[in-house]
């Protein structure tokens, strides 16, 4: 009887499962750190005397690579940029290096119009000499994440409600290209005399980077992603368990949610589909927060107004009409079972125990999913 081990927040769960059980599992994807790419990229700031990076997320290869810079030139002077939000987990993470880090300006200021809508961006993003500091991803709304949607950060909240809207029929799309994803494109084509590093996610942080122009790296990145994530599965799956693969991920629903999203198409309708989400830090979106404790009503926001996570609350409420959705998690059973209408499991263990039971009933295998949030499956 096989053990595979999956990562639940910052421990990992054993799952066991008998080898006639086991339809397939899908490992972690990503590369290992390729050192000689990363030290020729990051040659033309080598001889800086002070380097500003505006950093737009905190995904563990973010980190990863900070701390890594902070080597890399250890005599150069090195300040990052960021919001609240944003400095908040940067300085948990990184309170041990030399790093200086300051609040962007909350004051947006116009910078131009696109598509019909006014982009207005921080202030901070005009005043000075800086690098754009993102790791590329999937996302269900904008196809990807990176340069683009690091943007969002430093942007008026308006700029997602028009990203938004002009989604014709709103669907999870990670990895594809989406008009919302063609929206911000265009924004930073607008901005594309900023610099930007755009980080590859790796199996222990990060694999590669990419310098230069915002538009330009974010191409490469996207790339280098689709060219190790994204696999084409032999049959649709009918059982599955992912984890999110990274503490982080599995820190709120809402964050863990997007390994379903990323899977979801290579799954057949009606299938078993359990996510690994501890969410230690609760729901994650005022979306959900909202649909939780008020009950309102998604529909009556859409297309009028944007409430963060939006988006991800509708995918939901629309998949568990079409799957048989779980979760191992953390957060009261009321939640999980009776507002979002998901089953709960306490254990991974627990999780197998009720896809066994699906496998003998419908005659079907159990596919893993190592690193949820970064393998992309399509049929």
């Amino acid at each position: 009887m096989p053990e595979i081990w999956l990562k639940y927040g910052s421990v990992e769960v054993a799952v066991e499962l008998k080898r006639e059980r086991l339809e397939k599992v899908y490992s972690d994807p990503l590369p290992s750190f390729d050192n000689s790419q990363v030290e020729q990229e990051l040659q033309p700031i080598r001889e800086l005397n002070e380097i500003n990076l505006l950093v737009g997320d905190y995904e563990s290869s973010t980190i990863d690579f900070l701390r890594f810079i902070t080597n890399f030139i250890p005599s150069t002077k090195i300040c990052v940029l960021s919001n609240e939000n944003v400095l908040k987990v940067l300085r948990k993470f990184l309170k041990d290096t030399r790093i200086d880090f300051s609040k962007t300006d909350g004051e947006k200021v116009p910078v131009s119009i696109v598509d019909g809508a006014q982009v207005k961006v921080s202030q901070t993003i005009a005043k000075r000499n800086l690098i754009l500091v993102s790791s590329v991803g999937f996302d269900p709304l904008y196809g990807f994440r990176g340069s683009t949607t690091a943007l969002l950060e430093f942007s008026d909240e308006q700029l997602k409600y028009e990203a938004i809207k002009r989604e014709s029929e709103l669907i999870p799309r990670p990895g594809k290209e989406t008009s919302a994803g063609w929206f911000l494109n265009r924004i930073v084509e607008e901005l594309k005399e900023i610099n930007g590093i755009e980080i590859v996610p790796g199996k222990d942080g990060f694999s590669k980077i990419f310098y230069g122009k915002i538009d330009a790296v974010h191409k490469r990145a996207v790339e280098e992603l689709l060219k190790n994530s994204s696999k084409n599965v032999e049959k649709k799956i009918g059982l599955a368990i992912v984890s999110p693969g990274e503490e982080i991920k599995c820190s709120n629903l809402n964050s863990a949610l997007n390994s379903l999203w990323n899977i979801m198409y290579a799954c057949e309708e009606g299938a078993s589909i359990v996510v690994l989400a501890e969410a230690l830090d609760g729901l994650g979106s005022e979306a959900l927060k909202k649909y939780v404790y008020t009950g309102f009503k998604v529909e009556s926001v859409l297309g009028k107004a944007y409430i963060e996570g939006l988006e991800s609350l509708y995918y939901l409420l629309q998949a568990r009409q079409k799957y048989d959705l779980g979760v191992v998690t953390t957060l009261p059973k009321t939640f999980v079972e009776k507002k979002l209408g998901l089953k709960s499991f306490q254990s991974g263990n627990a999780a197998i125990g009720y896809l066994v039971e699906q496998a003998e009933n419908r005659k079907k295998k159990i596919s893993i999913i190592v690193r949820g949030d970064k393998t992309l499956l399509y049929a």
